[in-house]
């Protein structure tokens, strides 16, 4: 809970300061639903399915390769190497997909923001989001983009 009033905070003192950079005048707040965009934005969620298949191959050949290691009588200092090994292999997919999908969502996130002439744009992740009252919620927007 402090975690999450610190992240308002902070959010609320860049729109502050925001608002001082533009003049005190009136500044235009988008926010998206995050979820929403991962969970119907077809290239995002073709991606997240592409990411889990690769995870799941490299289970699969991590769990081959353990049973075989452990067929040889491997050590079990060797075996948890191969498991650091396999685990980081894991990893670097699972970082590979989630840079692109940041990618492909902040560029469209980027473009529907020019477009309205947005200064500022905040997630908002549904009733428990940042975004009270006001702002402009280009969710549907961005999700279209990535169609």
């Amino acid at each position: 809970m402090k975690t999450k009033k610190r992240i308002v905070a902070v959010i609320m003192s860049a729109l502050c300061v925001a608002a001082l950079a533009t003049g005190c005048g009136k500044v235009n707040i988008g926010y998206i639903d995050q979820s929403r965009i991962q969970n119907e934005a077809p290239q995002i969620k073709s991606s997240i399915e592409e990411m889990q298949n690769k995870l799941q191959e490299v289970q699969q050949d991590g769990d081959k390769q353990l049973q075989e290691a452990q067929a040889k009588g491997t050590s079990e200092e060797e075996m948890q190497k191969l498991l650091q090994q396999l685990q980081m292999k894991a990893a670097g997919v699972q970082q590979q997909y989630s840079t692109q999908i940041k990618s492909k969502v902040d560029a469209a996130l980027d473009d529907v923001a020019k477009a309205k002439k947005l200064d500022t744009v905040v997630n908002s992740n549904g009733k428990d989001g940042v975004v009270v009252s006001g702002g402009t919620d280009i969710t549907d927007e961005v999700i279209q983009k990535l169609q």
